[in-house]
């Protein structure tokens, strides 16, 4: 046997000098909305703003990684959360961040699961911050472009008709109407009013007349999705009607129209095949435990098309997982984004260009503010960052307002 039969090649991981995570912080950055939104089924006036929690983390030679932590903050503090980034990053090197093999990430790296397990958006910093050390775009070791752009979807019609009675309906058919005059392709109607706002038959109507006024607005080409929020719960009848009722206007899905349930996604695909609708029916923004029982339920038994877990807080290694559990079935992935803001936008390009069975993104159309610029955005889908990482920088000046409300911790 020759000498170099017994020289095994050094992976790159070995060959890497490291590369320390020296200061992690943490800035609450408000994210405005183009216009005032409404209600949804459930909750009050959305409003113009969310807080974006960003939170970077610096290394040795000056290179950084961002996600937002919005899901921690929604249940704990600032002070909680500086000291889970400083025990899960600071002192760390970047090369134990994730498993990767051939240039793809097949896993957490060494003692790092615990830390991504229910907090899936440190996981996307990780991708962006490898990425950038290796001089690698995020996609590549998501296991690489399978689209050259990705389609998006104004996800803004919420109760519209609210905020402006005197108009009703025509409200959200009007605002539908300036989307696709902004360029999109695919517009998100909120529906479900006799939920809680309405009585339940009146809610239903409107919610009829919202969804033909959109139709209208919008022309025949533009893809409508409708989403209830479970404003359906208890009222199948109801639903029975409103499918029966907007299927002229080409539904291309149906989305948490009812609570997930066995029964209930049975009697909507029998709903679906009586009134000669080729919607999909799509759910599971609110499971907080990819795959629970109850979806799973639904797969197995070819009750839903899509699933929908939020993107940034179950994170890439929660969404690759996702997709190996799905990858022998007929359900896509449609990822929720709503909430996640700027951010959210570039986390899902990312995403959704490296994912076979990705529908399109959920976009909040947030005002630009604190990163670099977005990418391309025509007839209706983003085109890919070509940077490492996730493709994305911090824009000082934009970041600078909000400097002062940072939050840091050192090595």
């Amino acid at each position: 046997m020759s000498l170099e039969a017994h020289i095994k090649p050094l992976s790159i991981c070995q060959i890497m000098p490291p590369e320390i995570i020296e200061s992690v912080s943490v800035t609450p950055i408000p994210s405005s909305y183009q216009k005032e939104l409404g209600k949804n089924a459930y909750a009050d006036n959305r409003g113009t703003q969310w807080l974006e929690w960003v939170v970077r983390a610096k290394s040795t030679n000056g290179a950084e990684g961002i996600t937002i932590a919005n899901r921690f903050m929604r249940q704990s503090t600032v002070e909680k959360l500086l000291a889970f980034l400083k025990s899960a990053l600071l002192g760390r090197d970047v090369n134990d961040l994730l498993e990767i093999s051939g240039g793809v990430v097949t896993g957490a790296g060494p003692s790092m699961n615990r830390w991504y397990r229910h907090n899936g958006w440190l996981s996307i910093l990780a991708f962006d911050l490898v990425g950038k050390i290796r001089g690698v775009s995020a996609i590549d070791l998501l296991g690489g472009k399978k689209h050259d752009s990705v389609p998006a979807y104004d996800t803004t019609l919420y109760f519209q008709d609210f905020l402006n009675p005197e108009k009703s309906a025509q409200q959200v058919g009007d605002e539908a109407g300036q989307a696709v005059d902004d360029g999109w392709r695919a517009v998100k109607i909120k529906t479900g009013r006799g939920g809680r706002w309405m009585m339940p038959e009146a809610g239903m109507r409107r919610d009829v007349d919202v969804v033909l006024s959109v139709r209208e607005a919008v022309g025949p080409d533009v893809k409508i999705y409708v989403d209830a929020n479970f404003g359906y719960d208890h009222h199948l009848d109801l639903l029975d009607q409103f499918i029966r009722e907007v299927t002229p206007a080409n539904i291309f899905w149906f989305e948490e129209m009812i609570t997930q349930d066995v029964n209930g996604y049975r009697a909507m695909r029998e709903m679906l095949a009586m009134h000669g609708s080729k919607a999909l029916l799509t759910c599971g923004e609110v499971d907080r435990a990819p795959i629970s029982e109850i979806f799973q339920d639904l797969i197995d038994e070819d009750l839903i098309d899509g699933y929908q877990p939020d993107i940034v807080s179950h994170g890439y290694l929660g969404w690759m997982e996702i997709e190996r559990q799905l990858k022998n079935t007929a359900v896509r992935s449609i990822p929720h984004n709503f909430g996640n803001g700027s951010f959210g936008t570039y986390a899902s390009i990312v995403f959704g260009a490296a994912s076979e069975t990705y529908v399109s993104l959920e976009d909040e159309r947030i005002l630009p503010h604190f990163l670099t610029a977005q990418p391309e955005f025509s007839e209706g889908a983003y085109a890919l960052p070509d940077g490492a990482g996730l493709g994305v920088d911090i824009d000082e000046s934009g970041y600078a307002p909000h400097a002062r409300h940072e939050f840091r911790v050192e090595a």
